[in-house]
């Protein structure tokens, strides 16, 4: 079976370098909602079926680059982020993003979704993928980085091979085999 990983394209949205915790929350609010910039991958003719997040700019990316058969999946989505304290100053966006990842890694109750559950889902339908398709399959999946990121590790322990990432780029084909 191969398995191809996509990050989305790049998100069209501008974001301020310093943020109170309430601009963060609205950003990542904003980000789920904006549009993306289009490259020019395009995958159509390798791939036997698409499963996608059913975020709109993973389901735009999916629509743009492959024109088979698209699944969506709630499971897919990106891991949920918020500000992990109440600052009325600002910190840097980084600091946020960072912070809120390892919020999310120690299961702080700031966090949207437990981690537990997070890997839960993604193993589920990593799972659901794995079963439903002939072995000998070529299966494109379109999600987030940091899903993509999980489900990488998971491929490997579930005995594929392909190039790793830390941060998957936008737009990028990760081929997975096994």
């Amino acid at each position: 079976m191969r398995i191809g990983l996509v990050r989305h394209f790049k998100v069209d949205l501008k974001r301020k370098r310093f943020m109170t915790a309430e601009e963060f929350n609205k950003h990542v609010y904003d980000y789920d909602k904006a549009a993306v910039i289009a490259n020019e991958l395009v995958v159509d003719e390798y791939w036997e079926k698409c499963y996608c997040s059913s975020l709109p700019r993973a389901i735009t990316t999916a629509k743009t680059i492959y024109h088979g058969e698209i699944i969506t999946s709630n499971k897919l989505i990106e891991i949920p982020t918020a500000a992990w304290a109440n600052f009325k100053f600002k910190i840097p966006y980084q600091v946020w993003a960072i912070v809120g990842r390892f919020a999310w890694i120690r299961n702080h109750v700031s966090q949207p979704e437990k981690r537990i559950k997070t890997l839960e889902r993604i193993n589920d339908i990593l799972n659901t993928i794995i079963e439903e398709n002939d072995p000998k399959s070529n299966i494109l999946i379109v999600s987030h980085a940091g899903t993509l990121y999980e489900i990488q590790k998971m491929l490997r322990k579930k005995g594929f091979k392909g190039r790793g990432f830390i941060k998957a780029s936008n737009g990028k084909l990760y081929i997975y085999d096994k």
